[in-house]
């Protein structure tokens, strides 16, 4: 029995490089984070494949594929396309959407049949609807950090700190008006999502990943759903 891990998956975002060694899907419990690729060289020995995906990031993605050269590994860069795993992209262009959000709806494909809204808070935040294996298409909204850097830019007298808010409550200085603003627009980017699917659907899901959920109080709502790693789940049902 070989000791190589099935995959190493590797999701190149706009702010880091997530990374999981993996058998099976519960391994993506323990995923890590670097900043540079020549940090995932040392894991090269340890797997069968390399399975990467990135917006953008050509220069890195490029990096990672020498890696896998040198060491004799298999390396797969995913590509949204039309059609995979039986689901339907909405886009005519499917190039034009990113493969991270492509990725986090063939993973919401796998948790639910229902019709879902698959939104992913990070620096943009994105939503997609699914019905019935049919990408139906989605939005794109500012994340929460280029919502405040807008406001600072465009804005004035009106200035920030760099905190995120944990919780969503009501702000008596200007820096925390800005970030718990920043927060209510994220939250309702999400409830909005709900609500679409309320207003046409039964039966449904919204399921929510990306690092901008970390201050999100929506657990009482059973029809959201909260994943740390979509992108990543969604790799895992490619390799």
């Amino acid at each position: 029995m070989s000791d190589l891990f099935k995959a190493l998956l590797v999701d190149i975002g706009n702010t880091q490089i997530k990374y999981a060694l993996v058998n099976e899907l519960s391994d993506l419990s323990d995923v890590k984070s670097c900043q540079h690729i020549k940090d995932l060289a040392a894991y090269s020995s340890s797997v069968k494949q390399v399975v990467v995906s990135s917006v953008g990031h050509a220069t890195l993605v490029d990096e990672l594929e020498a890696v896998c050269e040198q060491a004799k590994i298999p390396f797969k860069k995913i590509n949204t396309e039309a059609n995979t795993l039986g689901v339907q992209c909405a886009y005519e262009k499917f190039q034009t959407l990113g493969v991270d959000r492509w990725l986090a709806i063939l993973a919401a494909r796998e948790i639910t049949q229902l019709p879902v809204a698959v939104l992913d808070l990070g620096t943009a935040n994105t939503c997609d609807i699914v019905v019935n294996n049919i990408h139906l298409g989605g939005w794109i909204s500012p994340g929460f950090s280029i919502m405040r850097e807008s406001l600072l830019k465009n804005t004035q007298q009106v200035f920030a700190d760099t905190k995120m808010p944990k919780i969503l409550n009501i702000g008596n200085t200007t820096e925390d008006c800005v970030s718990l603003g920043c927060l209510a627009s994220q939250a309702g980017f999400v409830m909005i999502a709900e609500q679409y699917l309320s207003n046409q659907y039964d039966d449904f899901f919204v399921l929510v990943t990306g690092g901008g959920q970390i201050s999100l109080d929506l657990a009482k709502n059973k029809k959201i759903l909260f994943f740390p790693n979509l992108v990543l789940r969604g790799l895992f049902r490619l390799i």
